[in-house]
């Protein structure tokens, strides 16, 4: 079996340019699925809870778009799920669609979907893999890819598309013609075999393998720039903090859901009792010790993150905080949640990022001191 990609200059090179803000959110992303339609429930999964189409947010939007950080399979049209509701090219109308292989009307067709749907997860969860019963399942091949990959990290890698599966597994040396699903968790068990990889999530994994071999090229730009102009605007700073009192309870309740979302997503559920709250210390730092691992720590930092009209993005970083985040024991670890809000006024989404990536692309300026001093006869 020839592995010669996988080796520690070419591992560790990589390792330098990558962004684990993305995998965090990948991470969280599938929590949240495996939240909102565990296995024990897909029994008594309705119609109406399954397509795509008709509300938000059904199994189909969050397999296809909600868990589009963890894997991509957007692309094809929607009947690959086997039934959706929608319109088409030539009928305009807004009706159950479904594939004529499932049935001959939507409730058939939905039970026949439902059915391949639990066979499929029974498939993946058995002692012995069937990789051609799993490649026989009637389900289109790269909703079964991402299906297996979110209920079985463990088992299944996080990519979908069947010719990248097998691209990927002939250049790591497993031959040609295997099951599809083969090479999706054969590609797993090289991980494991690396001692350099064995650490890696399969997200960081299957990353450097398009990088490598599916999309060869130099890594991705950082999506954070520093700001095409620099602001002299003035500052309030007791609208500064009224700010912070009103909006940072929400920011920080939201992300610390999500947090245990990503855990979960991670594989590390067990963790989620041990996040410690430290927004009541501010000595510390940081707002939350959490894990990225099971013995590596995770420090969090929520941020309300604010676009004012003609600027760029800003949130207000303590001295304390910088310090810290800088710190050998913090620096590798200390991440950024940005909570950003809709018009609403409510939180709707996070980005979490590295710290140190941040600091390498971001302008940082003072914006107060604290002012300490003794008052004689005061």
């Amino acid at each position: 079996m020839t592995k010669s990609i996988l080796t520690a200059k070419s591992l560790t090179n990589f390792s330098k340019s990558y962004d684990s803000g993305r995998e965090s959110a990948a991470e969280q992303s599938r929590g949240e699925f495996i939240e909102a339609f565990p296995i024990a429930k897909l029994n008594r999964l309705r119609l109406k809870d399954y397509v795509i189409g008709l509300q938000l947010p059904t199994f189909c939007d969050r397999v296809e778009v909600k868990t589009r950080p963890w894997a991509v399979i957007q692309g094809s049209t929607a009947i690959k799920f086997g039934i959706y509701f929608g319109a088409t090219k030539s009928d305009p109308t807004k009706i159950y669609r479904f594939s004529k292989k499932f049935g001959s009307d939507s409730d058939s067709a939905f039970r026949a979907v439902r059915s391949a749907l639990l066979e499929l997860v029974r498939l993946g969860a058995a002692a012995e893999l069937d990789f051609t019963a799993i490649d026989a399942n009637p389900l289109s091949q790269m909703f079964k890819a991402k299906i297996l990959s979110l209920y079985f990290p463990e088992r299944f890698i996080n990519a979908c598309s069947g010719e990248h599966l097998a691209m990927i597994g002939q250049t790591l040396g497993f031959g040609e013609n295997l099951p599809v699903s083969q090479y999706q968790h054969l590609i797993v068990k090289a991980k494991h075999e690396n001692a350099q990889t064995t650490k890696w999530s399969n997200l960081k994994f299957t990353a450097f393998l398009y990088r490598t071999i599916v999309r060869s090229g130099p890594p991705a730009d950082s999506p954070f720039q520093k700001p095409t102009k620099k602001s002299h605007r003035k500052v309030n700073f007791e609208d500064i903090q009224e700010q912070r009192d009103r909006i940072g309870k929400a920011a920080e309740a939201f992300a610390l859901k999500w947090e245990a979302q990503r855990l979960d997503g991670a594989g590390l559920a067990g963790l989620v009792s041990s996040i410690q709250d430290r927004r009541d210390q501010p000595g510390y730092g940081y707002d939350f010790l959490s894990h990225s691992a099971s013995t590596q720590p995770r420090f969090i930092e929520v941020k309300s993150v604010a676009k004012l009209r003609g600027e760029s993005f800003r949130f207000y970083l303590s001295d304390n905080e910088l310090t810290v985040s800088n710190t050998p024991e913090h620096q590798g670890e200390y991440y950024f949640y940005l909570v950003f809000f809709g018009s609403d006024g409510e939180p709707h989404s996070l980005r979490p990022v590295l710290a140190s990536k941040m600091y390498e692309h971001a302008e940082i300026s003072p914006a107060s001191y604290t002012v300490r001093f003794d008052l004689e006869n005061a």
